[in-house]
């Protein structure tokens, strides 16, 4: 057998030992691992959720008819932007499990939050919108075997019944993860880093940009950037947790990327 078909073969056999392994596995709290059915009773103390009225461009909650006090240039060039949990707590826990575990029970969980945070809005003007991840790098995918964001763009595509669009984001360059102790400017490193491969694709539609996170925001208007040239209508961001979007432009914390 000739020995390009190795790599395929051995990555199959791993994706099939997982998918036993976790059919065979006892249930498990996607968050913190302990034997139980679901979330159990800590992590889902500490689940910090969001829950409405929402700022319409960042998604924080307010008091009804009170002005939402955050910065919000982070947003900037981006429609709105929601995430459904805090990254601390057991939001950060289920992000984690999902990308460095690849437990697709707590990216299921993530999902369906997710996918919450659009519902009526696709009921209206977002009915015809356009899913798209935010970009890995192929190199980095190779060493990763696994694409979270990916991942979570396709089942909240699904949940919501929205077209997904893969490739048509391209990661040409493999920057650094934002959070890594060497990055002195989150927007400098991700400066260009993105570019559309299908710009017919995009033309005159709302894009919903799916991430595993937002700290920063500076990946976010990197994409959005590239994807308004190419001609996107607007872009509004969805990610499975906020690491303090809204407060600062170019700083923050959270999972690196």
């Amino acid at each position: 057998m000739p020995n390009r078909w190795w790599p395929f073969l051995r990555r199959g056999a791993r994706e099939f030992l997982h998918a036993l392994w976790s059919a065979l596995a006892p249930p498990h709290c996607p968050a913190c691992g302990v034997a139980c059915e679901g979330l159990c009773p800590s992590c889902a103390g500490a689940l910090r959720s969001r829950a409405g009225p929402w700022c319409r461009r960042c998604g924080e909650p307010l008091p009804p008819g009170l002005p939402c006090g955050r910065r919000h240039a982070a947003l900037r060039g981006l429609r709105f932007a929601r995430a459904p949990f805090r990254y601390r707590g057991a939001g950060g826990a289920l992000v984690r499990r999902l990308k460095f575990r690849k437990d697709l029970g707590a990216g299921r969980i993530l999902a369906r939050a997710m996918a919450g945070m659009l519902r009526e809005w696709v009921r209206n003007e977002g009915r015809r919108a356009l899913v798209v991840a935010v970009p890995l790098h192929p190199a980095r995918l190779r060493r990763r075997r696994f694409d979270q964001t990916a991942w979570l763009a396709a089942e909240v595509g699904r949940r919501l019944g929205l077209e997904v669009a893969a490739g048509v984001l391209r990661r040409r360059r493999d920057t650094l993860p934002q959070g890594d102790v060497r990055v002195v400017s989150r927007v400098r490193n991700v400066a260009g880093a993105f570019v559309v491969e299908r710009s017919r694709a995009v033309a005159g539609r709302w894009i919903v940009l799916v991430d595993d996170v937002a700290t920063s925001g500076a990946t976010a208007r990197a994409c959005g950037e590239v994807l308004r040239a190419a001609g996107a209508r607007h872009v509004v961001l969805l990610t499975a947790a906020d690491a303090g979007l809204g407060m600062r432009a170019d700083a923050g914390w959270g999972a690196r990327r």
